[in-house]
């Protein structure tokens, strides 16, 4: 493949030093992962962390059972367990304080909370005869090696080589930017994680979803007789910290439970909280010449699926199983990119069209809210949304199947409320609305397939590189332009 001549912000050419298979910047939860992974498949493994403890913030903490079963696969979720995991068995999901909950049960297994400390810690423990972790590293800038990626610069001068650099550092990749992948970046909301003690769940051992006040709520188990409750606040509520509690306590309360209402509200007066803000990130390419990305750090949608884990761990099965097939080289790093957005389009569609619809914004997205209830009324229905929520069912169509069968039970709804109430024009106003809402969720759908149909289809004329994002890349208006590397039309397996 031919050297690329622009050098992005931050890289450097680099001398002699020890060269790992593989480098992994960022110790959270993907990248340990990421990390044992590589290491079971037979890689010698680097992993490169800016903190010397496991980071205490408010980050995944429940995980659906796909991830569960890639845990077992790798021999990490026993030590999960020793450390005092809950099992989670689906989601309950409240309409109401007053009025019962809908259970969705998982399909296949259970999925499992513990706090996001106490995973890592765990992770550490567990790899530290197969893995290389550097602590107090924090990558700088990007070695290169005739055009491509060829390990990092710390900001305390030290270097690390490898043959591939894979970039799990979050949803604040550092790595993302200095690899030039075409990105965006949209602030959603602010979350307030609230910790409970005590038996406090309406439905225990089930993540428990309160909808109805301005932003849905999420509480889980998470080890140690605890509750995490992740409150949804939009944008438009009142600014500072103190003005924030007193509008959840005064605007969401109403919708909660009375056996968790009262512990929330004295968490949250108590300072036992932690805010943080929510961002929907979108990537459009996970590769570069000598670069991959995985987790968050290659995008994340809204948490309130609970899916972040879920898709580090796809990304993670996915890579290892193209390096493993194609060695390291730029036909597995293609592979890779190919195959992954399929699966990542899908969880960010379901995700915004979900939190539109648990948030209720507008007289369309609450018809639809209340048409989702009344389609779980079917079991069917009730597993065929949990299976797509939990990443068992990934397919665009398939979500698409299941969101026309709500709008159906939308307009019947409809229908019977302008005969009822002779309001022909509040009628028609709410029909509006939610052909408004159905509209937007069909555009984003389409863009969502498109984005994932480009980007699984091989490049003719592109060789081994096809589908690299070139770390020369440029940005401008806050978004990267993409630009493809060159290479003989004939595919290679030159091995880097």
């Amino acid at each position: 493949m031919r050297a690329h001549a622009s050098v992005p912000r931050g890289a450097a050419a680099y001398g002699r030093a020890e060269v790992n298979d593989i480098l992994v910047v960022g110790g959270g939860f993907a990248g340990l992962v990421c990390a044992a992974s590589l290491a079971e498949s037979g890689f010698s493994v680097t992993v490169l962390e800016a903190l010397h403890l496991p980071l205490e913030a408010l980050r995944g903490e429940m995980m659906h059972p796909r991830a569960v079963r890639a845990l077992d696969a790798l021999g990490l979720s026993a030590v999960l367990r020793d450390r005092g995991s809950v099992d989670v068995a689906g989601f309950a999901t409240f309409d109401g304080a007053s009025r019962p909950p809908v259970i969705l049960p998982y399909s296949r297994g259970k999925g499992l909370g513990l706090e996001h400390k106490e995973i890592l810690t765990a992770f550490r423990q567990k790899l530290g005869a197969r893995v290389r972790l550097e602590t107090g590293a924090k990558a700088e800038a990007l070695l290169l090696d005739g055009g491509r990626v060829g390990g990092v610069r710390c900001v305390d001068g030290r270097e690390f080589r490898a043959r591939l650099v894979v970039a799990a550092d979050g949803r604040d990749s550092r790595m993302r930017k200095l690899f030039a992948v075409p990105t965006e970046v949209a602030l959603k909301s602010y979350m307030f994680g609230v910790t409970v003690a005590g038996d406090t769940l309406p439905q225990p051992g089930y993540g428990n979803v309160f909808v109805g006040a301005p932003g849905p709520i999420l509480a889980y188990p998470f080890g140690g007789g605890q509750v995490r409750m992740c409150i949804d606040v939009p944008l438009e509520a009142p600014r500072g910290t103190e003005r924030l509690i007193d509008y959840v306590a005064t605007r969401y309360a109403a919708f909660v439970p009375p056996s968790i209402r009262g512990p929330m509200i004295e968490s949250l007066r108590c300072d036992a909280f932690r805010l943080c803000a929510v961002h929907q990130i979108t990537t459009d390419a996970c590769v570069v010449p000598g670069g991959a990305i995985v987790g968050d750090a290659g995008g994340c949608s809204h948490p309130v699926t609970a899916g972040g884990m879920t898709l580090a761990c796809h990304d993670v099965l996915l890579l290892t199983d193209c390096l493993v097939r194609d060695g390291l080289t730029d036909v597995a790093l293609a592979a890779y990119q190919r195959q992954r957005y399929g699966f990542v389009r899908a969880r960010e569609l379901f995700t915004a069209s979900l939190y539109d619809v648990l948030r209720g914004n507008g007289p369309g997205a609450e018809a639809l809210r209340e048409a989702v209830f009344r389609y779980w009324e079917d079991g069917r229905s009730r597993q065929a949304s949990l299976d797509l929520l939990s990443g068992e069912e990934s397919r665009s169509r398939a979500f698409l199947v299941e969101y026309s069968r709500v709008l159906g039970h939308a307009a019947t709804e409809l229908g019977a409320y302008a005969w009822q109430t002779m309001d022909a024009r509040g009628a028609m106003r709410r029909t509006k609305s939610l052909a408004g809402t159905a509209y937007e969720c069909l555009d984003l759908a389409i863009e969502k397939a498109v984005s994932a149909l480009r980007l699984s289809l091989p490049q003719i004329g592109r060789g081994a590189s096809r589908g690299l994002t070139s770390i020369g890349a440029e940005s401008g208006n806050g978004r990267v332009r993409q630009a493809r590397a060159r290479a003989p039309a004939r595919e290679s397996r030159a091995t880097f």
